[in-house]
């Protein structure tokens, strides 16, 4: 159907302004953003955040700033109205965070924006816009600076207020966003609370470490590295991890540029190639990195939210970064200090279970039951999966020497390499020949050989070699014991026992992080990972998943927790099953680790126990056959 053909006209103001909102009001984190850049441009040097319901609700930014005059409330809400730039010239040398002059007409055109503010010297007044319609200046009392209140986000819009996503979500997102605003300032002190509660305060101090520590914590703030570099095309300067201090994705890796912080790949990039071979596979550091370029060098317009900036000369960009990196690495003392492990507890004795044996930790059914009391949710995967064979029965024979390391390092393709169609799509669908077998009778068939196959022994530490009639099968140890944990953690009824652990682990978070694991506390106790809010960015583990009890490492934990955050992002009922998925990860033997001969006959029993033996939680094949025929065309007995 063609749209009807109108005059060309000038749209009404409020419709503009309404549209100008739909480019610089995408979320509640996006209204924080405009308010404290203006608070920092006004001189700021302490700027309070507090969000109710994820900001969706209720937003107050306030300042020290300068104020804005009396005469000039009306004016600033006005589309176009700014004090930063005054000609074409100013376009290329702006040094401000914000000069459009949209954002606050955008924000009271979709919501009600309260502002009071007091110049030094001047009398405190205040104005209120409702929907983009302003009431008369008024006098008010207040300190020297600016206090903004915006309620009600979207009332007038509610559909852009549908596509907003859960409170937790976007009080993650606007912790994200001060989180490195406060490193890119660290002059300033920001004291963000979200629902009553302290999510993040810095001292403000202009010192970065400190704002680093205040952020990460102090245990990674006094491995930090300092980066000074100066050549005539850039000074930078800022803190870099060392190498034994990495994550699993570049959510740590925080560049500014002349203050403002960017997101680009190619400084990204240019910060791991200084460390060079130092860093495991797709392993990042943590950085903070500023840097100070001619802003004459850079266009901070190619984004309408100037998260991405374009550099004239990326060449020269990305070797300034690398070489800062590299050279503040070649000048440090890179060895990792080792951490003394905890004692267990003389009185405890371990008991056997899989293929591992606990060490210092006990089950506690009662204490478990006390917390998942009252906890209830449906399931989101409800396929029967026959149980796995467990220690102690007939099917399996347990044993003690197969330690979980504490990651998962594997030399096979990470998951982030398999796309969302196909993460996990084998779960939802019965063996068929699309597996490689005629019928379900041979896959009945090969469940049987497993119970009855007898191992040979183990190839690179990794493969575990089985002979079946027809030849051999090559059997991955991770992936088999992946898809076996991967079973049992998702077939763990709710609210049923899970280790409960002698002495709590400590996790410290970013705010950002803590923000998302706090709206995550029942879903993952439903899984077997039991935390407790303990302080602003800090949870305290007190139970965790049987399949995770010889791992419950705190670098692990942390790097867990991040992952199923992610994870939890896309909507749909394979969120649990993306969760289960991670811990089973994390808690299956590695690549490269040798087992005895009795832990991989368990292993054997245990995966002919599984719903599907033939593919892990992220769709890797779990064994390879070599048939007769292929054999003997090898050793050239057939043509």
């Amino acid at each position: 159907m063609r749209a009807q053909t109108r005059p060309i006209q000038v749209l009404p103001s409020d419709l503009a302004n309404k549209i100008a909102a739909g480019e610089v009001v995408e979320r509640p984190a996006s209204v924080v953003k405009e308010l404290v850049e203006n608070a920092i441009d006004a001189g700021a040097t302490k700027i309070g955040i507090e969000v109710r319901d994820g900001g969706k609700e209720y937003i107050r930014v306030t300042d020290n700033g300068r104020g804005v005059a009396k005469d000039q409330l009306l004016v600033a809400f006005l589309r176009h109205a700014t004090n930063k730039i005054a000609s074409v010239e100013d376009l290329t040398t702006v040094l401000s965070l914000g000069f459009r002059g949209e954002a606050l007409p955008s924000i009271a055109s979709c919501s009600e924006v309260e502002f009071s503010s007091c110049p030094e010297g001047a009398e405190p007044a205040r104005i209120v816009v409702r929907g983009g319609i302003a009431e008369p200046v008024t006098a008010a009392a207040g300190a020297p600076g600016t206090d903004v209140v915006v309620r009600r986000l979207f009332y007038n819009t509610p559909a852009r207020y549908k596509f907003l996503k859960q409170s937790a979500t976007e009080k993650r997102y606007i912790a994200e966003f001060v989180t490195n605003i406060a490193l890119a300032h660290p002059e300033i002190a920001f004291r963000l609370t979200g629902d009553n509660a302290l999510m993040l305060s810095t001292p403000g101090t202009s010192d970065l470490l400190a704002a680093i520590s205040a952020i990460h914590g102090a245990q990674i703030a006094k491995q930090m590295i300092p980066v000074n570099w100066e050549s005539p095309f850039a000074v930078i300067s800022g803190y870099i991890s060392p190498p034994n201090e990495n994550r699993s994705t570049r959510a740590l890796e925080t560049v500014f540029v002349n203050g403002r912080w960017v997101q680009n790949r190619l400084l990204y990039s240019a910060i791991e190639r200084g460390y060079d071979t130092m860093l495991p596979a797709r392993r990042y550091p943590i950085a903070v990195l500023h840097l100070k370029i001619d802003p004459s060098m850079i266009d901070v317009n190619v984004h309408p939210a100037k998260a991405e900036i374009r550099f004239r000369n990326d060449a020269e960009t990305y070797k300034n970064v690398m070489l800062a990196v590299k050279g503040a690495l070649s000048g440090a003392n890179l060895i990792p200090t080792a951490k003394p492990k905890p004692e267990p507890d003389p009185q405890y004795q371990p008991r056997a279970y899989g293929f591992e044996t606990t060490t210092g930790y006990a089950t506690t059914h009662a204490d478990t039951a006390r917390y998942l009391s009252g906890r209830s949710a449906p399931a989101l995967f409800t396929a029967e999966v026959p149980p796995i064979a467990e220690a102690g029965s007939s099917a399996a024979a347990p044993c003690s020497n197969a330690p979980v390391a504490a990651a998962c390092d594997l030399p096979i393709d990470s998951m982030d390499s398999v796309g969302d169609e196909d993460l996990l799509a084998h779960m939802r669908q019965p063996l068929s020949v699309d597996r490689g077998f005629d019928n379900p009778t041979e896959a009945a068939a090969v469940r049987e050989f497993l119970r009855q196959a007898a191992v040979l022994g183990q190839v690179l530490n990794t493969y575990l070699v089985v002979t079946v009639p027809f030849g051999l099968w090559l059997i991955d140890q991770h992936v088999a014991h992946e898809r076996v944990l991967y079973e049992q953690v998702l077939t763990r009824p709710v609210q049923s026992d899970s280790q409960m652990l002698l002495v709590p682990i400590t996790i410290q978070l970013t705010p950002a992080e803590a923000a998302a694991v706090e709206g995550l506390i029942d879903p993952l106790a439903e899984l077997g990972l039991v935390l407790e809010p303990f302080g602003t960015t800090t949870f305290l583990v007190r139970s965790i998943p049987l399949q995770m009890k010889n791992q419950p490492m705190a670098a692990s934990l942390r790097e867990l927790l991040v992952e199923i955050t992610q994870a939890w992002e896309g909507a749909g009922p394979t969120r649990r099953e993306r969760a289960a998925a991670m811990i089973a990860c994390k808690a299956a033997v590695k690549a490269g680790q040798r087992l005895e001969s009795s832990a991989q006959q368990a292993l054997l029993r245990s995966l002919a126990g599984a719903q599907n033996p033939f593919a892990c939680p992220h769709g890797r094949p779990v064994m390879i056959a070599i048939d007769q025929e292929e054999l003997e065309k090898r050793f050239g007995r057939r043509k």
